[in-house]
């Protein structure tokens, strides 16, 4: 099943949301999500025009004041907008990204170095966690993608010293290895590229090199990829997830219903209570809960 309508309002309802995720783009066209703790968020990449960005905050109830940080993946320009860029300076939003960012951003853009001259630049080391914000701590994965280096992020989200909820995110890469898997075991939230259906990009018209490229080992993830990921992932964790999204579908080679019948068997075998979403293409998700606020001081699922 999709999601439908956005869960603003309803976790208002039920008395605050305490963590949560949402995508507010997921495609060629732009990527970016957000992930919430205790009303502060951080950006997963940023690859929608500023003001479009802003309008789909809105729409999941939040603003640019609820943002502490910007993580980059990686520098395809579906991830990143100098629109973007010029309002993290405006409003000194720090913008986190690895060392071998800087090089194709600084020839590409004019706001880095004024981010740089104004310290708003941070830098995160594979391997390495990094807290981008309050309440999150972020793992960075080296994965193989033909933008390098591209990274996926296991995610801690926290009060104060307790850990409350975890998150995988994995929005592109051609190929999987085992430190991706025992990254993304044992979460709340497992987000994973299904990018194409193999039969669809072979047959699509697109130029070869182009199909080439889509299905090598730097590419990305095709249906069945990503739900053999998904199974390993799945059959390794003792804490099942709640939820599966599938992120970064193409629109031209792949249709939602074939991304979700791709993983419904391994769903129904390993996990039958997941709450399987789609990611929608032009239009934020709605904000998945992962911790509700309780009546005292701590949190709940």
């Amino acid at each position: 099943m999709g999601l439908g309508m956005p869960l603003r309002g309803v976790m208002e309802a039920d008395g605050g949301l305490y963590a949560g995720f949402a995508t507010l783009g997921s495609g060629s066209s732009g990527n970016a999500a957000y992930v919430e703790v205790a009303g502060r968020g951080v950006l997963l990449d940023c690859g929608l025009k500023a003001e479009e960005l802003t309008t789909r905050l809105h729409r999941v109830g939040r603003n640019w004041k609820s943002i502490q940080s910007v993580v980059l993946t990686h520098v395809h320009s579906d991830h990143w907008h100098e629109s973007v860029l010029g309002e993290l300076l405006v409003r000194r939003v720090p913008l986190w990204l690895h060392r071998g960012h800087i090089g194709t951003l600084r020839s590409r853009s004019e706001y880095l170095g004024l981010l740089e001259k104004n310290q708003l630049l941070r830098e995160y080391q594979e391997g390495r966690w990094f807290l981008p914000g309050v309440g999150c701590r972020f793992l960075p994965i080296e994965v193989l993608h033909d933008s390098r280096p591209t990274f996926a992020f296991r995610v801690t989200l926290m009060r104060q010293h307790e850990v409350v909820a975890w998150l995988g995110y994995a929005a592109d890469l051609g190929s999987v290895s085992p430190p991706l898997v025992e990254a993304l075991t044992d979460v709340d939230l497992l987000a994973v590229e299904f990018n194409h259906d193999v039969q669809l990009q072979r047959s699509s018209g697109r130029p070869w090199f182009l199909i080439r490229r889509v299905l090598s080992d730097q590419g990305h993830l095709s249906n069945l990829q990503a739900a053999a990921l998904v199974e390993q992932v799945l059959e390794r964790s003792r804490r099942l997830p709640r939820y599966l999204v599938q992120l970064h579908l193409s629109e031209d080679c792949n249709d939602p219903e074939l991304a979700r019948q791709s993983v419904r068997p391994v769903i129904e075998r390993y996990c039958p209570s997941l709450r399987l979403i789609t990611a929608p293409r032009h239009e934020p998700s709605g904000i998945l809960p992962l911790v509700i606020a309780s009546s005292g001081t701590g949190a709940a699922w």
